[in-house]
């Protein structure tokens, strides 16, 4: 009687080649521990070692359960959901609905890695059985003559709640290769030989692994199954590179959203995924965290949101909302079901929709951002059953509802793009159990049952389209009329922001010109000009014969002096423009601006005015010249009047100028928004009057009168608006004139954007901290046990030291640089406990020693002389060498970013006066408009810099009791002083 045989290569073909790619083999095995009841399954992937680890917390399985289930083909032991959950549900978890039902989902391992070792425990009950242990070498069933009969691998026992360590892996690994060996005798026209030099390359110790990954653990009273895949396919890495380079999610994009937990439920998933990608053995990448996939709070910030029922008519009940506006119990028919059930059964679904262009969108402009980033990665229309995601639904590239094709044929009409909608199809496989999956996990079988209910979703959102956002909509008027608005308040936004930029740039302007010309002293060279002219002019007036021309001119000399002053004067002042925020930089600029005009006035300008009065005196005095004191005050006044009233006329000219302006436009816009009315209705009657009324239907005349009387009242309200607006702020105008308050209008725009501004910049800064943060964690985190060993070590170190007098300065060092480490990493962690630190007397000798260390090769390629005076080194300062020895490495690393670009000689100078150090250099000067602000956070002149490092010093000082300043410098053109204040404590 004749047999089926089975080839080995049959197990080949039903695993590895019926998979699409490495992340949907990984989703099947996802799906294998969500039926054993796992709560989580994780997966990591180290590039290093080319390995990857698939670890479950699920029931597991016993010997006889592995030998009999997991490696026999097509088991039936998932088939009957009932009987599957009797066996081996957990008394204290919820049933859940079987993914796998084929018995062939395991073999997608194949497609992960040619090697795999197998780890397994079952719990029953709380009981706990021993381990089982089996290595696969997937490679056999690829070669040809083979029948799965010829194929025994070993499962060893690892009783006690152990792991098996390397060497009883090891002892595996070599019984196996002893099988293959025995195979190639047999089969002597096979070639074995990639298949035992992998083997012979395969090293893996769990026990290791398990110390290293820690949580989900087979260990103690650890239950679960847990895959050892080694060398991994190197698909898998270069989809994660490929992946992290392009900044999309073509790899990650199955895995994400495994298990619903946010579309049409509120339950919490069933169970949590992980998948960490380890580059390098200290640092990993979690590429499927909690916020990479889309959450509730999406779904509220989305323009318009979807979510009901289809009953099994294929007929949609349920709420919809367009922008804020929500239409409860929504109803869509569908009308292709003839009355009769539907073969795909009733469903939910929910999604939100983000409009594509942010002027159009009420959503928070960093939401936006956020979502819109998540659309152009994972966008679509996902389905779950039972909780559970069918591939591939969901992918960004599989527009399963036709969706963009239709929107192609017309945008306006259809309305929807498949690439701006996130939300989800919600089956059962109680309710739509005729909806089968195809062997290769690429989505349903293309039945009957799958076409009515594409073709069911796919008449919902034309439907969809048709009732609420074409024009003419039966629901659309709020959409049009919001939409409208929120594009003009974006224009508004646009044409305000441009506006302002622009007084915003001019002012930055005209205050770096101004700081310049101060810097550069050509403000000092124009006063020395004007008084040697000045004085010069009444020199030759004193020798004048006639004592009436003489006095003439001395007066004129004088009026010259104040005329040139004032345009001198004039050309140094800057008006700030009214209305408009400046952002931090400008505002510490105009501060610094009005603080170097007081100056200008107190030293140049009054001094020059007093001098040219107190000459033209004394040289009249002394050439006898009789000078009339009224006549003199009086042009001189009449000078000063004459100029102010020159200034209020053009000003008056110009509002004159643009109050004619205004009215114009007013007037011009009022006219045509009539004559736009005017004309509107008398086509509307052209069209009338041509429309044939002969054997009209009563019904067809009013759909006639409703669409003219549409046409008449868009105009109207379009215009009605718009000259309203042009009311409203020619009315806020002639209020705030007639008003005497203090505070006007342009005053209260300014205070918003003032507040705006800096809003934005601290928001700014903000996330840059957060990133910062982040970062920090993760090296505070990783560096955690090397820091407890150093700290031990350390500890030992300093009794060796305190017994060996040679020890004590490189004890010294290794213990401040130690200290300076975990000081700073502590700073981004204030709740964790600090290291232990002591307050000790700091001496000036030690401070120098350890910059002259640390800075030793900077100074010399630089050329950098350090300057240390007696009485720093002879310096004792009670504090904490952590907090102080950072600081002296701030600003000597700013001091030596400076220096190395100057010509001539290079010194840093370290001094100790009045119990404060100073630590000064001959670079540039620090302008007085960035005196305080070198201490702001995110101020920095240093291409590149962060703003940090002043800003941390500062605070760290403060901490302390101790202060931190820049002192003015002797000279303005070369050299700062940076002065630490020390709190004057004694050492207890």
């Amino acid at each position: 009687m004749a047999k089926f045989k089975t080839r080995a290569r049959a197990v080949d073909m039903l695993g590895r080649q019926q998979i699409a790619d490495v992340s949907t083999a990984i989703s099947e095995l996802f799906k294998n521990a969500h039926d054993a009841y796992a709560d989580h399954v994780e997966v990591d992937y180290f590039r290093s070692d080319n390995l990857l680890v698939i670890r479950d917390d699920g029931f597991g399985m016993t010997g006889d359960e592995f030998e009999n289930r997991w490696l026999v083909l097509g088991t039936e032991s998932k088939l009957d959901s009932v009987a599957h959950n009797a066996s081996f549900k957990p008394s204290n978890k919820p049933n859940r609905a079987i993914m796998g039902e084929k018995g062939i989902g395991r073999l997608a391992i194949a497609l992960l890695g040619s090697q795999v070792l197998v780890l397994t425990r079952a719990k029953r009950d709380e009981t706990l059985s021993d381990l089982s242990m089996c290595f696969i070498h997937w490679g056999l069933f690829e070669i040809p003559s083979l029948n799965l009969d010829d194929l025994d691998f070993p499962v060893t026992p690892i009783p006690g709640g152990t792991l098996p360590s390397a060497e009883k892996v090891n002892d595996l690994i070599q019984q196996n290769y002893h099988f293959v060996e025995s195979l190639q005798t047999k089969y002597p026209l096979c070639d074995f030989k990639n298949v035992l030099d992998e083997m012979r390359d395969f090293q893996v110790d769990p026990e290791d692994l398990d110390d290293f990954l820690e949580g989900i653990s087979l260990r103690g009273s650890g239950a679960g199954t847990h895959f050892l895949i080694a060398p991994a396919n190197e698909e898998i890495r270069a989809e994660i590179e490929r992946e992290r380079q392009s900044k999309t999610k073509e790899f990650s994009k199955c895995l994400l959203g495994f298990c619903n937990s946010v579309f049409s439920t509120d339950t919490p998933p069933p169970m949590e995924t992980a998948f960490r990608y380890w580059p390098s053995d200290v640092i990993h990448e979690d590429l499927i965290g909690s916020g990479e996939f889309f959450t509730k709070h999406d779904l509220e910030c989305a323009d318009q949101y979807i979510c009901g029922e289809i009953n099994e008519y294929g007929q949609f009940k349920g709420a919809v909302r367009v922008y804020e506006k929500e239409y409860e119990n929504h109803v869509i028919s569908w009308n292709r079901g003839a009355g009769k059930e539907t073969l795909c059964g009733p469903f939910s679904i929910e999604f939100g929709y983000l409009q594509g262009n942010p002027s159009e969108s009420n959503t928070d402009p960093d939401d936006y951002s956020r979502i819109n980033s998540k659309l152009n990665q994972i966008g679509g229309i996902y389905v779950y059953r039972d909780g559970i995601r069918i591939l591939p639904y969901g992918n960004t590239d599989f527009d399963w509802l036709n969706i963009e094709t239709r929107r192609n044929k017309g945008m306006t009409h259809y309305f929807f793009s498949y690439r701006r909608i996130y939300g989800a199809v919600s089956l059962t496989r109680e309710e739509n159990g005729l909806l089968q999956e195809k062997a290769g996990r690429e989505g349903f079988q293309k039945d009957k049952v799958y076409r009515q209910l594409k073709d069911i979703l796919e008449h919902l959102f034309v439907q969809l389209a048709a009732d609420f956002f074409r024009k003419d909509a039966d629901f659309g008027d709020y959409f049009r009329e919001r939409k409208t608005e929120l594009d003009r308040l974006d224009k508004a936004h646009n044409k305000r922001e441009k506006q302002v930029g622009t007084k915003r740039k001019k002012l930055a302007g005209a205050l770096d010109l101004f700081f310049q010309s101060t810097s550069q002293k050509l403000l000092e060279g124009e006063i020395d000009s004007l008084r040697l002219q000045i004085h010069a002019r009444m020199e030759a007036a004193t020798k004048m014969s006639n004592p009436d021309e003489a006095a003439e001119e001395l007066l004129e000399a004088e009026n010259e002096a104040n005329r040139r002053l004032t345009e001198i004067r004039n050309g140094y002042q800057i008006a700030k423009p009214r209305g408009v925020g400046l952002t931090k930089q400008l505002e510490r600029d105009w501060s610094a601006y009005q603080r170097e005009q007081e100056r200008l006035e107190s030293e140049l300008f009054s001094p020059l005015s007093k001098e040219v009065a107190e000459s033209l005196g004394k040289m009249a005095e002394e050439a006898r010249i009789y000078i009339d004191q009224r006549r003199r005050l009086k042009n001189l006044i009449d000078q000063v009047a004459k100029n102010r009233e020159g200034e209020v006329k053009l000003e008056a000219i110009m509002l004159e100028k643009s109050a004619a302006e205004t009215r114009r436009i007013a007037i011009d816009t009022a006219r045509n928004a009539i004559q736009d009315f005017r004309n509107i209705v008398k086509k509307v009657e052209t069209d009338f009057a041509e429309q044939d009324f002969a054997d009209i239907s009563p019904q067809h005349a009013e759909e006639i009168r409703e669409m003219y009387e549409l046409r008449i009242e868009e105009v109207g309200q379009k215009n009605t608006a718009s000259l309203g607006r042009v009311r409203e702020m020619l009315t806020s105008i002639s209020e705030n004139l007639e008003k005497t308050a203090d505070i006007e209008h342009l005053d209260m725009v300014e205070a918003m954007d003032q507040e705006l501004q800096g809003l934005r910049e601290q928001a700014d800064t903000d996330a840059e901290l957060v990133q910062l943060g982040l970062a920090v964690a993760v090296i505070n985190h990783e560096f955690e046990a090397a820091i407890k060993g150093i700290r031990q070590k350390l500890r030992e170190l300093g009794s060796w030291a305190r017994a060996n007098d040679d020890l004590v300065p490189l004890y010294q060092d290794i213990r401040t640089n130690f200290d300076h480490l975990d000081a700073h990493l502590n700073l981004f962690t204030p709740l964790q406990r600090r290291l232990q630190r002591n307050k000790t007397i700091i001496k000036g000798s030690e401070i120098n020693h350890y910059v002259r260390t640390l800075f030793s090769v900077r100074f010399k390629r630089h050329d950098i002389e350090m300057i240390v005076t007696q009485d720093f080194l002879d310096s004792k300062v009670p504090g904490f060498p952590s907090t102080i020895y950072p600081v002296f490495v701030n600003i000597i690393d700013n001091a030596v970013f400076w220096l190395k670009d100057i010509q001539g000689q290079r010194n840093l100078t370290l001094d100790f006066k009045g119990n404060a150090y100073r630590i000064g250099n001959n670079g540039p000067t620090i302008h007085n408009r960035d005196i305080e602000a070198v201490f702001e956070q995110g101020f920095s002149r240093k291409p590149g810099g962060r703003g940090l490092g002043l800003f941390i010093s500062k605070k760290a000082l403060r901490k302390e009791g101790m202060n931190l300043n820049i002192l003015p410098t002797e000279t303005k053109k070369h050299g700062a002083v940076f002065e630490i204040l020390c709190s004057g404590e004694e050492d207890e």
